[in-house]
């Protein structure tokens, strides 16, 4: 294929994946929740599970830091209280960044030598303005938030082990149903410079107990994960949020809070190498978010690079180089069959293209 068909394939695979979402799923049906409201979740019991700022609705699943998953079976939306019932215990296993290509049935190119250069990692930030209370004197600060500063220490960290890291700092406010819209396109920039990973940096809404944790003789808040329920790479996003809870359990137990799959998708579907991190909540310190993000920084380095390689096929003796054709080709078929089942079919799914594509032929 010459270079000017892979350049026009890109191109257009590209396009249809900003297309096809050009209306997101968190924007058909999420709203923000007023400053400083959070939804409750309690087990069967009446124990309590979680404390977030996310919207939970039904069939959304929770795995706890003690790795046991539950799933939403009741939502009070007016009192903002969910119940959900066990599901199983999760024995958590690392599945690799090679188990991930072969998964995709992408090529795995044999390394020669066992000294591999460290690849580039991706940062970003959907809400932008998300702040530290304590810190920063509001929760929302209109532009660069805290969260900011949050991602500036997680970068410079993952610099300092030699990951080059790409890291965004465009704007996507306001904070409202249509941020994930817009930060699509900072994800499929991004995602074209070929990084191993991306993350999306937020702080969630919660009581400051909710994610405050003392490791050794420092506090610091912990991380969760959130994944999104309605994406073709589910199955992968899910493997890869629990490997990298593994290997954060092995080295610093309580960092990573827990895992939040909720509806939606994120953006997650543009790469199975995708994830939501709630780094904290408003009413932490942003000092204790960067000692949080500082060690999960040592954890992406472990899981990619570092010297989890020999026991889990990472890095070292066997390194999985991603074609960025292959992978944005393998996605974006995947996104155009998830797209034609949710609007009802080949039809609906056309008329909603045509209709997209009059409306750029008048702008």
């Amino acid at each position: 294929m010459s270079k000017k068909s892979i350049t026009i394939t890109l191109f257009l695979s590209f396009f249809l994946c900003g297309r096809f979402a050009s209306c997101t799923a968190e924007e058909t049906w999420s709203r923000p929740l007023p400053a400083g409201e959070f939804y409750t979740l309690y087990d069967e019991d009446q124990n309590l599970l979680l404390e977030t700022g996310h919207q939970i609705h039904l069939k959304d699943q929770y795995l706890s830091g003690d790795n046991r998953l539950f799933e939403v079976v009741h939502v009070d939306e007016e009192k903002k209280v969910a119940t959900a019932n066990f599901v199983e215990e999760i024995e958590l296993k690392i599945f690799s960044w090679t188990d991930i290509q072969e998964e995709l049935g992408l090529s795995v190119i044999e390394a020669a030598s066992k000294e591999q250069k460290r690849g580039k990692i991706a940062l970003y930030h959907t809400h932008n303005a998300e702040s530290y209370m304590p810190t920063d004197g509001s929760d929302s600060i209109n532009g660069k938030g805290g969260v900011h500063k949050v991602g500036t220490v997680f970068s410079e960290a993952l610099s300092n082990m030699g990951i080059e890291v790409l890291y965004s700092e465009r704007l996507h406010l306001p904070h409202d149903r249509g941020a994930y819209r817009r930060s699509r396109e900072t994800v499929l920039e991004l995602l074209s410079k070929n990084p191993d990973a991306i993350f999306d940096l937020h702080r969630d809404a919660a009581p400051k107990s909710a994610y405050a944790i003392q490791l050794g003789d420092e506090w610091m808040t912990s991380i969760q994960f959130v994944v999104g329920r309605q994406n073709q790479n589910l199955g992968i996003n899910r493997k890869y949020a629990q490997s990298l809870k593994k290997i954060a359990d092995d080295l610093y137990p309580g960092l990573i809070k827990g895992i939040f799959y909720g509806k939606g998708d994120y953006n997650q579907d543009l790469t199975p190498l995708s994830l939501l991190l709630e780094v904290g909540a408003h009413t932490n310190s942003r000092d204790a978010a960067e000692r949080g993000i500082s060690l999960f920084a040592e954890v992406v380095d472990y899981y990619f690079y570092g010297p989890s390689a020999e026991a889990s096929g990472v890095g070292q003796s066997k390194v999985a180089r991603r074609s960025i054709f292959g992978l944005v080709i393998f996605i974006t078929s995947g996104t155009i069959v998830f797209y034609i089942i949710n609007v009802g079919g080949f039809k609906s799914a056309w008329k909603r293209l045509s209709t997209s594509l009059s409306r750029l032929k008048v702008k």
